[in-house]
């Protein structure tokens, strides 16, 4: 055990969302970095790709584990004048930072990362918690069809 007394041995965190807040907060946070992810390869000139594990069959008919890349929609286009408009959305739905407005404009590119960030910063002090439980309260709720296997005979 004098190998174990030299260590600081502490409690593993929680780190997990507690709070439904918390947890919508998390998942937009998440979103706005792969947002960020994308800003910064266009910049550097280099393209993102977020890849995912799926399992599918080879010839033989066994299960095997490969990468496929997910498509991921840029939340920025040009408007008409050149300018650069940053639509903050939860799922599909925009998000309304003020009053009928659900959009940033920026004048270049270059200037994306910072609002991202800036967006994040915000996200995690919770001044959209209103606008994300509006979006959820708006949501409808369809239960799935339970299907029951009946034995056959």
């Amino acid at each position: 055990m004098a190998h174990l007394d030299t260590l600081n041995i502490v409690v593993k965190p929680n780190l997990r969302p507690v709070s439904a807040e918390d947890q919508k907060r998390h998942k937009l946070i998440i979103k706005l970095q792969e947002q960020l992810s994308m800003a910064e390869a266009e910049l550097s000139g280099n393209s993102y790709r977020r890849m995912k594990w799926i399992t599918q069959t080879n010839e033989q008919g066994l299960a095997e584990r490969i990468q496929r890349p997910v498509r991921v929609k840029q939340w920025w286009m040009k408007d008409r004048t050149g300018n650069v408009v940053f639509a903050l959305k939860y799922g599909a739905k925009p998000i309304l930072i003020s009053k009928d407005k659900s959009a940033v404009q920026v004048n270049s590119t270059a200037e994306l990362p910072a609002v991202i960030n800036t967006l994040i910063q915000a996200v995690n002090a919770g001044e959209l918690d209103a606008q994300l439980s509006a979006i959820q309260s708006e949501r409808q709720f369809i239960p799935k069809k339970i299907s029951i296997k009946r034995k056959s005979a």
